[in-house]
Order: structure tokens, then C-alpha cells, then sequence
């Protein structure tokens, strides 16, 4: 399996920006790099071929984690962010047959368990899939390149996770749901999953 975990650089104002004002602009940042860091830990301790897709592949923060993490870094290419992810899914299968993971660095408190049962539920689904409670999704697996699953999506709303699974079902395909988590984007997720939690 490839897992492709998408990242913005952690540039100040730019990033976790729902944790101000009780955040600094620099705070925030800095969170990002931990949840990063964190996220970049999990993976790379359970999977071998791992691509960090990032939006500024200039940025000197992601060939700093280099030095620390085994991964390709790529970039996340132009357009919302199912253009985005359709442009990875197709550049993962065009790679390779492998099932491809994709995950965000929004959930960097998960318990290593979530991406094992992923893995292990891929053997016999076509897509996996874990539901937040924001209405979204903290990652999903795809067997195949099933690239109509990312579109018409309203990205960042509490619709996402609905209108993908409307778009599964209408293609019959076969679903596993992992159970239901949440992403750590405004203050009250921080104090519900700490740093030294992750």
C-alpha cells in the first residue's frame, strides 16, 4: 500500500487558522509542523512507500523532514482539492497497482490501529473510508483509481463524507467504514487530543 499524506508548508496566517485569535499566526504554525511531524512518525513507522504531497515543494521545512523520515516528496498539484487528489490517485496508479491511503495531517492523535484496520479491510473492499465528526473524512483507500469519487464534492463542508459515500454506493462498490473520529482544527479539538497525546 502507498500512503500519500497531503500537507500545506507551515507558513504563518496560512495554516490551522481556525486556532486564532487564542493562537498566534506563529503558534499556529507551529502547531502545523508538530501535526506534521506526528502524522509523518505513524506512517513511516507502519509503511514503506510514502509520498508527502505538498503545496510548495520549494519550501525548506519538508526537505528538513528528510533527513528525519523516508518518504518521495511530490507536489500537490493546482485546483480544488479534489483536482488535487484526482491528479495524485492517477499519478499513484499510473506508478503502480498499489492500493494508495491518502491522509491530511488534520489527525495526528490517531492511534496507529486506525491505519492497520484500513490496510487489513482493503484486502476485501474497494474502498476503505473514516468518517469525522465535521462531516468529512481523515483518510480514505482506493484499490483502484475510482477518480469520480472526488468529484462535485463541497470540500469543507459537514456534506463531504455523504456526498462521497452517495457517489461509492451509486457505483456499487464495496465500503468499509471505520469507526468515527475528529480532526484536530479548532481550539477545543487541541485541548480534547494535546500535543503530548500524539
Amino acid at each position: 500500500m502507498r500512503v500519500i499524506v497531503l500537507s500545506k508548508a507551515p507558513v504563518a496566517g496560512c495554516v490551522k487558522t481556525r486556532l486564532q485569535p487564542e493562537y498566534s499566526p506563529e503558534q499556529a504554525a507551529a502547531l502545523h509542523r508538530q501535526m506534521v511531524k506526528a502524522t509523518l512518525n505513524k506512517v513511516c513507522s507502519l509503511f514503506n512507500d510514502v509520498w508527502l504531497a505538498v503545496d510548495d515543494m520549494s519550501h525548506p521545512y519538508f526537505s528538513e523532514l528528510q533527513s528525519d523520515y523516508t518518504y518521495n516528496l511530490k507536489a500537490q498539484g493546482n485546483g480544488d482539492l479534489g483536482q488535487r487528489l484526482k491528479g495524485l490517485c492517477e499519478a499513484s496508479f499510473d506508478h503502480d497497482s498499489s492500493s494508495v491511503m491518502f491522509l491530511g495531517t488534520d489527525s495526528p492523535h490517531v492511534a496507529l490501529t486506525r491505519y492497520k484496520q484500513a490496510q487489513e479491510a482493503s484486502a476485501s473492499h474497494d474502498v476503505v473510508i473514516g468518517p469525522v465528526e465535521d462531516g468529512g473524512y481523515d483518510l480514505i483507500v482506493l484499490t483502484r483509481p475510482y477518480l469520480e469519487l472526488f468529484d462535485g464534492i463541497h470540500w469543507g463542508t459537514d456534506s463531504v463524507f455523504d456526498e462521497t459515500m452517495s457517489i461509492i454506493n451509486g457505483l456499487k462498490l464495496n465500503v468499509h467504514v471505520l469507526g468515527m473520529s475528529f480532526d484536530l482544527d479548532r481550539v477545543q479539538d487541541i485541548r480534547r487530543a494535546p500535543p503530548a497525546s500524539w
